[in-house]
Parts: C-alpha cells; sequence; structure tokens
C-alpha cells in the first residue's frame, strides 16, 4: 500500500509543477526587455525601440526604396538630436527632417517612419544609429513585409540625406577655374 501511495503522491507533484508557469509577470528582465519585432539598442539614456525597414510584400524582393521605423525615447535631462543614421556594407539613409530629443519624451511614433533607406539588400541590415551627445548605437535591424500590422503603416516623405559611412575624399590644393560660364553652371547643395 506505501508503494501505490507514493506513486500517487509522486503524479500529484508532477501534475501540480506542470499546472504552474515558469514566467514570473513581475520578473524584472522581462518588464524590460521591448516586446516587439524590431531592433532595440540603448546608448546613454537614449533608448531606440522597434527599429525596422518596411520591405515589400515579401523580403525576397529586390532592395529599392525602404521607409525606416523606429521609437527614440530620451531618458536624459537634457535635449538630444539624432544626427544621422549609417548603412554598413553599403546603402544610404535620407532622415525625413530633425530628429529631435526633448528630455524624458518619445520623440517618434511608431506609426511615423523617420527615414528612407536605399540600396539595402538583405533580411537584417546592420545599421549605426548615431545622437549628437549620447553617442552611438549599432544594431542589426529588420526588414519586414509589408503584410499583416505592418501593411497599412505609410511610406516615407524625401528627407535630408545624411552622410553614408564612407566619407568622400577631399581634395587638396587650389581650387580649379570653372570652365562652363557662370550663367550655365548649377550650384551644388552644401
Amino acid at each position: 500500500m506505501s508503494a501505490r501511495l507514493l506513486a500517487c503522491a509522486a503524479a500529484l507533484v508532477l501534475a501540480s509543477t506542470g499546472c504552474s508557469s515558469s514566467v514570473d509577470p513581475n520578473d524584472p528582465a522581462r518588464l524590460n526587455r521591448p516586446q516587439n519585432d524590431g531592433a532595440n539598442g540603448d546608448v546613454q539614456g537614449v533608448h531606440v525601440r522597434d527599429a525596422f525597414l518596411l520591405g515589400e510584400m515579401s523580403t525576397a524582393s529586390p532592395a529599392g526604396q525602404q521607409a525606416l521605423y523606429a521609437v527614440l525615447i530620451s531618458n536624459r535631462d537634457r535635449p538630444d538630436l539624432l544626427e544621422r543614421v549609417t548603412v554598413e556594407g553599403g546603402g544610404t539613409v535620407r532622415l525625413v527632417g530633425p530628429v529631435e530629443l526633448r528630455p524624458y519624451e518619445a520623440a517618434t511614433r511608431p506609426d511615423q517612419p523617420i527615414g528612407m533607406a536605399s540600396g539595402i539588400p538583405g533580411n537584417y541590415v546592420p545599421m549605426t544609429f548615431t545622437f549628437r551627445d549620447a553617442g552611438a548605437v549599432r544594431m542589426a535591424v529588420p526588414v519586414m513585409a509589408r503584410q499583416g500590422r505592418f501593411a497599412s503603416l505609410p511610406p516615407s516623405p524625401a528627407g535630408t540625406p545624411t552622410p553614408t559611412s564612407t566619407p568622400s575624399p577631399k581634395r587638396s590644393g587650389p581650387t580649379p577655374k570653372p570652365t562652363v560660364p557662370p550663367e550655365h553652371a548649377t550650384r551644388e547643395p552644401g
């Protein structure tokens, strides 16, 4: 009888532990881990959350213009500015405009793009977000297909180009004189 009682007790213990959850809803590690599909990064009190590129209907489509989405949050006591986003291995990102971060506020919305990327192949793209004061944070940003919750997101309006990851070489020596008459010359934006 004691063997039978022991077997029943063991079965009850196993059954009760199987029903309990190993996930503590108040676990600080779980609470501080963003629950989203995009890339997340932190640098000196600035948080980049849910960063992703919005591709075509299929992520296997050729790389064209892709909207860049990210929620930028400042947990700093002074303003900051997203200066640029660079792409490792080629490609460019044009920001929609200046992205200013006010102290202790979210600077962007999850349903509004912060820029446009072009020439970026692949499903994950190494990108660096550079802030004026906080510094830089590097992340592998995923490319999401335009379907499901991403289907209704708007495309990004044109923005100001940010520098690419490779600066242009500077010329040394005197500036050459133009060979085109001034009335036919075009000015390059500076």
